[in-house]
């Protein structure tokens, strides 16, 4: 099986991501598609500098809840750790 490609219409790419990917998908301005691959994994991400030029609000919007989402998977994160640490404990 290919580490990248598309299957039934959906991107994916399995392989390890790099800072150059990471820009390449999510902040660049050259590229006039909003929507792109996911930088690791299946689906899709934003293209922030172009999201930016396109519409102003939005672009804040999108940014604002792409932050939210990565703190609740921290706060996840967090709190399985705190409860392994519990777990240890006891």
């Amino acid at each position: 099986m290919e580490k990248y490609g598309k299957i039934l219409g959906m991107p994916y790419d399995f392989r390890i991501p790099t800072p150059a990917r990471i820009k390449e998908r999510m902040w660049n301005p050259d590229d006039p598609r909003v929507i792109m691959p996911r930088v690791f994994g299946a689906g899709w991400t934003i293209n922030f500098a172009t999201l930016r030029e396109k519409n102003k609000t939005l672009f804040v919007i999108a940014l604002v809840a792409f932050a939210l989402m990565y703190l609740n998977g921290i706060r996840g994160l967090y709190k399985r750790v705190q409860k392994l640490k519990s777990g240890k404990e006891k």
